[in-house]
């Protein structure tokens, strides 16, 4: 491949429901290496009723959810305007959309965004739909980031996302592995709703707090920590499994949150002692911003843990979606058969191409 340049804007909605994720990047290969340089990010917060909507949409009729998908377009389309009021037009749209379904035991998985929508609006390439194609070659369609860690961050020890779930990216005899380990926000958000906080701010809630041996006990005997990857986590399981853990335990909510807390601080360092390199772990999602979390992470392990600068931290899924919606759009392999299982590495998504 010959030294080119694109601009690709890259969205993304997490499961923890923070907002919309905007991050517009030029993206170079140039010696057999990929390089990129963000020029634009924000993250525009949802709503209260879309929102709200959202967290409920996995419940959803059919009617309902082509509705839902409508509206969420809308909120895109309205987004990436502003975003694009101050900016020359990007090459390319990539967006992850955001996950409704995801059952790939069942062979389905769903994330919506109107992404027609956002090719009828802006008459740019988009790129959309990155994990069903895996799911249908018998893969857990998750994680998909890794490919970015090992082509845009390879000079870390691993990756480690702190979103709505965590999960974690590094080589292994020259193989990337990666795999999700808990859920983290998603948990930590919910507690902390019950306060009435958005989140818990640095951590502090769950600092003050003091442990529940019973909730601890429960939590580190769920059966997916002594699962081998690959191994993928949805909002079903949170629903299912660690919601009733968290509502049917006596304690505080101050106490529920220093106990998981803790417990995922445990489970993130038991991960780490499988990384076969020493180094740098490079920590990013809304988790980082932590402290107490990843001060209780720094306490388990050896290896160093090494926080970005906000914007890497809030803006990293959304680049590296931006990334793989470009290797789709070059015909690359943008899916690693190594991290979620499937029969061969490919190139996944969807492209809508609009020509005026």
């Amino acid at each position: 491949m010959t030294t080119e340049s694109w601009r690709v804007l890259g969205l993304m909605s997490g499961s923890s429901l923070d907002g919309l994720d905007l991050c517009l990047a030029h993206f170079e290969y140039h010696q057999q290496q990929w390089h990129f340089r963000i020029e634009k990010a924000t993250t525009q917060s949802y709503p209260a009723e879309l929102q709200s909507a959202l967290r409920v949409a996995h419940l959803a009729s059919l009617p309902h959810l082509l509705e839902l998908e409508v509206v969420l377009g809308g909120f895109f389309v309205e987004a990436i305007q502003d975003f694009l009021n101050d900016v020359d037009r990007p090459h390319l749209i990539s967006t992850h959309g955001h996950t409704i379904l995801h059952q790939p035991s069942m062979g389905y998985t769903l994330q919506i965004g109107g992404a027609p929508q956002l090719a009828a609006a802006f008459k740019i390439p988009v790129a959309y739909d990155f994990r069903s194609a895996d799911v249908a070659l018998g893969g857990q369609g998750a994680p998909l980031v890794p490919v970015g860690d090992a082509l845009l961050f390879g000079e870390y020890a691993a990756c480690l996302n702190l979103g709505g779930i965590a999960n974690i990216s590094y080589d292994q005899n020259q193989r990337r592995l990666a795999f999700d380990l808990a859920y983290c926000n998603m948990s930590l958000n919910y507690l902390s709703n019950q306060l009435g906080r958005a989140y818990d701010d640095g951590g502090s809630v769950a600092a003050a707090g003091a442990l529940i041996p019973a909730l601890s006990e429960k939590l580190n005997a769920w059966d997916f920590y002594r699962m081998q990857g690959p191994k993928s986590l949805g909002r079903e399981q949170f629903e299912a499994v660690i919601r009733p853990m968290f509502d049917d335990t006596a304690g505080s909510l101050e106490d529920k949150l220093h106990t998981f807390t803790l417990h995922l601080a445990q489970q993130l360092s038991d991960a780490f002692k499988e990384i076969p390199r020493e180094g740098k772990v490079l920590i990013t999602g809304g988790g980082a911003f932590n402290s107490y979390l990843v001060d209780q992470l720094q306490l388990r392990t050896r290896l160093h843990l090494e926080v970005p600068s906000p914007l890497l931290i809030a803006q990293k899924e959304a680049l590296i979606f931006g990334f793989l919606g470009l290797l789709r759009y070059l015909r690359l392999p943008n899916v690693l058969s190594s991290v979620t299982g499937s029969t061969s590495n490919h190139c996944a998504g969807s492209l809508i191409e609009l020509f005026p």
